[in-house]
């Protein structure tokens, strides 16, 4: 009789014969259906030792197969550390900066990733390069083109007179100075009103009093920010050639000459004042002038006053002023006075003056003025304007990091990806207020190189 270890036996062996079938296709094979796998398992683990070992021996032997950065105009850069070197003569030198390495490979440079191992063994030499280039360049398509900002370091308590604060980034935010609305800023030996778009110099104290801007603190500017601006009519009190000597009779009175007159009309009012030949008509901010530098009141006539009154043959009154009878003054208060420009053709510059904040102005806490641009961006300007018969100046760079840097020749523009890119317009005299970088050429770069390499 059988026992249940007959019947465990049985189905055993039951089971190995279908997996034999099922494995193998054969129920009565005596060879384990398992061996295969594991003999093909440890086949695979051998040839892949064996394949790893092989090029664990390649590599030690010969380590670094990247040869790519022995080619003409390779910048090496070593994955790893992020260090920039150029190969000359069998020696890879370290590069201060990418513009050196640039200018050192010329117009056919490009950037080579190569890991340490394909550099080992390589004679590696002494730093090269140019000190204080910049480390980055911005491509053709980074390159802004305005407008910029211009800001007056003395519109802010303490801020130098003479400082100018320049904001690169053509979106920074600004409020144009209306045209119903003028204001004030102090030069280094005369004081100007300010009235759409232009300066006037102000030849009588009494100006700002008859404007309505007797408080106002005016905002002290130097003479490269003011010639950005195109001279207007110099206003002051108009000369009354024999003010205060007897007149000619008006209405049937005798009046001194330079008393003013008033006559209601249906249109606008006429205004007058008295010269030693009879009345002439005056501007209205000529009449305001007159009237805050007088001691007594106009005094008003009827038409028929003035038709039978003297009439002076001097009318150079009537418009010698720019009429700012309606204009007020704009009080900046914690705003910042700035030109915003743009360039107007190849070789002239088009100036608005408007407000900006503070955080825009370019100008630190204290008033000192930076320059200022958004990473990754910069400026390649022309110093305007260009004397005559004179050749062009050279071309600059205004980099993110507010420097500017010459720019000699064509074969340094191609060598920093640059040529072909149209130059701003940018007055010369704004431009000494950036910070001045090394002359930026292949010609110096040759130099330091030869220095470097003897």
């Amino acid at each position: 009789m059988q026992t249940q270890r007959d019947h465990v036996h049985a189905h055993q062996f039951q089971m190995g014969r279908m997996s034999c079938a099922l494995v193998l296709g054969d129920p009565d094979t005596a060879e384990h259906p398992s061996r295969r796998a594991w003999v093909g398992l440890l086949v695979g683990i051998l040839v892949a030792v064996l394949v790893a070992a092989g090029f664990a021996g390649y590599g030690w032997l010969v380590p670094g197969g990247n040869k790519q950065w022995r080619a003409a105009g390779a910048i090496i850069v070593e994955k790893e550390t992020g260090t920039r070197y150029v190969y000359l003569d069998g020696v890879l030198h370290p590069t201060l900066n990418l513009t050196s390495a640039m200018l050192i490979q010329g117009s056919r440079s490009r950037i080579t990733l190569t890991s340490r191992n394909s550099l080992k063994g390589v004679p590696h030499g002494a730093p090269i390069g140019l000190p204080g280039a910049p480390q980055v360049l911005p491509t053709a398509q980074d390159l802004v083109r305005g407008p910029w900002l211009a800001c007056l370091a003395g519109s802010v308590p303490g801020g130098p007179a003479d400082g100018v604060g320049i904001n690169l980034d053509p979106a920074a935010p600004f409020a144009a100075l209306a045209g119903d609305r003028f204001t004030l800023v102090d030069g280094a030996d005369s004081h100007y009103l300010v009235w759409r778009g232009r300066k006037h110099r102000i030849t009588d104290q009494v100006v700002p009093v008859a404007l309505g801007a007797t408080n106002a603190e005016p905002a002290r500017a130097p003479a490269r920010w003011l010639d950005t601006l195109p001279d207007g009519d110099p206003i002051g009190v108009p000369e009354i050639n024999g003010t205060g000597d007897g007149g000619p009779p008006v209405a049937g009175r005798e009046y001194r000459v330079g008393q003013l007159f008033t006559q209601p009309s249906s249109g606008a009012e006429q205004l007058f004042v008295l010269r030693p030949d009879g009345l002439t008509a005056v501007s209205r901010t000529a009449f305001l002038l007159l009237k805050a530098g007088s001691r007594g009141d106009p005094v008003a006539l009827e038409a028929a006053d003035v038709v039978a009154a003297p009439r002076s043959g001097d009318r150079s009154l009537a418009g010698l002023l720019p009429d700012l009878d309606r204009a007020r003054y704009d009080e900046p208060g914690d705003r910042v006075l700035c030109a915003r420009q743009s360039p107007a053709g190849a070789q002239a510059v088009d100036t608005a003056v408007v407000f900006t904040d503070r955080a825009h102005s370019a100008l630190r806490a204290d008033g000192t003025p930076t320059v200022h641009a958004r990473p990754g961006t910069g400026m390649v300007v022309l110093p305007v304007p260009v004397p005559p018969l004179q050749p062009l100046r050279d071309l600059c760079l205004v980099s993110d990091e507010g420097v500017r840097f010459r720019l000699p020749d064509n074969d340094t523009l191609s060598a920093l990806r640059l040529a072909g890119t149209p130059p701003v317009p940018f007055p010369a005299e704004l431009l000494t207020t950036v910070p001045e970088g090394p002359v930026l050429s292949r010609k110096a770069i040759a130099t330091n190189r030869e220095r470097v390499t003897s």
